[in-house]
């Protein structure tokens, strides 16, 4: 295969999926099925990819969505059962008396604090924040964008840090052996610049220039986004906790955020945003029965990730393994550990706790029949086409045996893996390519949905590259997974379940539009700080970290005077 034209063959599907998504706006589940069939045909045309491994590994892609995929399932579930028996309402009206007045201390608090810890018991934000953030009076774009861009200000701490623990594992086959704590570890000095920036984000988002520099805004900001930052050094250099650094992180963030009003004597609860529906709500149920089917998930979580015996038990032991065909792996589901099914859980055991009746029961699953299918289907189809670009290249010999074209002793083409040619191609950039892996990892998220995927994609390749060129290897793939992390604001499957849940499917690629200027800019910063970790400190480096940093600034500086410009001509005209 030609470089070149491999290249292109390459990133055709990326491009379709943008202008799907973006100009067409067609919806992420259609876009998906669309993108994964056109990778499968050029994977078997171009690339020689048997067709039997090009649908196996598309099977394979499905079963190690589950996480993700299912995980979109049951939440949408206990979502939908919440909204039905009155607790999400109940909930909301909670919600809309945080922040003592203040928006950027509701957004955040609610957002990213809160979000954090969602995200780290193993739940969705996606899934349980639009409806808040849209009672809260915000239109369907930012009640999406939101959740969307506050999936995991810690990237890789997400899910009870399933992605971190996929790193372990795939380092570890490709380099030299570490444990879930070193591993946590570098990706937990990125934390504090990229939880920062993604804090700044979502004032910008919500509100522009005007509720970023408010009174409180970018003071807020910077707490939250510093707060969780070094939360997560704290759970991952000093402590052993780097499953639950997003809980700790949350709570800290929350934390903080009631301490900074209680110093500046402002009440953290405002109940006179409330109208008489709200508090017809509030007559009808507790605040503390509507939160059962949250404080049963967070107790779930915490039991299976902190008593070590129930997590040696359900992760290792009980890892009921899967094989797929002639697959060359075997996919452990641990599905009795994993975030779904303890969300399940937890909305069965709310159950008689809520009112739970024949015709609430029905309401649920129409809605939920409703909502989930599409949202779900996007989740596993862009696994899906990411294991197609993962086994691209494959044959099957005469004995059934799949060979992989990267292995030079099959005598095949290596240029015929989509993912080591991408690989091959940078590894030409010698002492610049950290900065490019953490916009391949953004790259490999969008396609996937997934930062887990991401790092399955791109591990072996940066471990093998960044030591040809004599970088740190660990650091390299470490921000390629930061890359990925960050791509969930780009995510069609996660910007497609936040619609879902709000019966907006179809705003998709205007929420893109918005996160892919952030998505940029955070991968940017981590591909400096990258920069400033993969080799010694010389001369010449400071010299590329100088110029990196200068860019952007030089460009909002453009970007800003250009606005400004416009905005006095635009006054002078009307005065005239």
């Amino acid at each position: 295969m030609d470089p070149i034209i491999g290249f292109i063959l390459i990133i055709l599907p990326i491009i379709l999926a943008l202008v799907l998504l973006v100009f067409l706006r067609k919806a992420a589940d259609v876009t998906g099925v669309i993108v994964w069939f056109a990778t499968i045909v050029i994977a078997i045309f171009a690339f020689q990819t048997d067709a039997i491994i090009a649908i196996t590994a598309s099977v394979a892609g499905i079963v190690k969505s589950f996480p993700i995929s299912l995980m979109v399932l049951t939440s949408i579930l206990m979502m939908t059962y919440m909204q039905e028996t009155g607790a999400l309402q109940r909930l909301i009206v909670f919600f809309k008396t945080l922040g003592g007045g203040s928006k950027p201390m509701q957004i955040l608090m609610i957002s990213f604090g809160l979000g954090l810890f969602l995200v780290g018991i193993g739940a969705t934000p996606v899934s349980m924040l639009p409806p808040v953030m849209l009672a809260l009076g915000f239109n369907p774009m930012v009640a999406v964008a939101l959740p969307a861009i506050g999936y995991d200000p810690l990237t890789t701490f997400a899910l009870l840090g399933v992605p971190a623990v996929v790193f372990t594992g795939e380092y570890s086959a490709w380099g030299a052996t570490i444990s879930l704590q070193e591993a946590g570890s570098v990706f937990a000095w990125f934390m504090p610049v990229v939880s920062l920036g993604i804090a700044i984000s979502m004032l910008w988002i919500a509100g522009g220039r005007k509720l970023l520099l408010s009174r409180d805004g970018l003071i807020l900001a910077s707490i939250c986004g510093l707060t969780a930052g070094l939360m997560a050094i704290v759970c991952n250099v000093i402590f052993p906790l780097t499953t639950l650094t997003n809980v700790f992180a949350g709570a800290a963030v929350l934390l903080v955020l009631f301490l900074f009003n209680k110093v500046r004597n402002k009440p953290i609860i405002d109940r006179s945003t409330l109208d008489e529906k709200d508090h017809e709500i509030e007559a009808g149920m507790s605040l503390r029965r509507a939160s059962i089917p949250w404080v049963v998930l967070v107790i779930l979580s915490l039991a299976t990730n902190m008593i070590p015996q129930v997590f040696q038990f359900l992760f290792h032991d009980l890892a009921f393994p899967v094989a797929i065909g002639a697959y060359p792996m075997v996919l452990n589901t641990r599905f009795l550990w994993q975030a779904y099914t303890l969300m399940l859980i937890a909305t069965i055991v709310s159950m008689p706790f809520l009112k739970t009746d024949r015709d609430v029961l029905k309401r649920t699953f129409i809605g939920f029949k409703k909502r989930a299918p599409r949202p779900v289907l996007a989740a596993a189809i862009f696994f899906a086409m990411a294991e197609v670009m993962n086994f691209s290249g494959w044959v099957v010999d005469a004995t059934g045996t799949w060979l992989n074209p990267t292995d030079l002793a099959n005598g095949l083409d290596p240029a015929n893996n989509m993912i080591f040619l991408l690989a091959s191609m940078t590894a030409g950039l010698g002492l610049l390519y950290p900065i490019l892996a953490p916009f391949l990892g953004l790259l490999g998220g969008f396609i996937s949905g997934s930062e887990t995927s991401s790092i399955a994609m791109f591990t072996k390749y940066h471990v093998e590259t960044s030591t040809a060129v004599g970088a740190n290897s660990l650091v390299v793939a470490a921000s390629s997974g930061i890359g990925g992390g960050l791509a969930s604001v780009l995510s069609p499957a996660k910007i497609q379940n936040a619609a879902a849940v709000i019966d907006e499917i179809g705003i998709e690629g205007q929420v893109i539009r918005y996160g892919l200027v952030v998505a940029l800019l955070m991968t940017w910063a981590t591909a400096i700080m990258t920069m400033l970790q993969a080799f010694a400190i010389t001369v010449v480096t400071l010299s590329i970290v100088g110029i990196m940093i200068a860019l952007p600034v030089v460009l909002g500086l453009v970007l800003f005077f250009k606005g400004r410009n416009s905005e006095e001509t635009l006054t002078s005209n009307d005065s005239e």
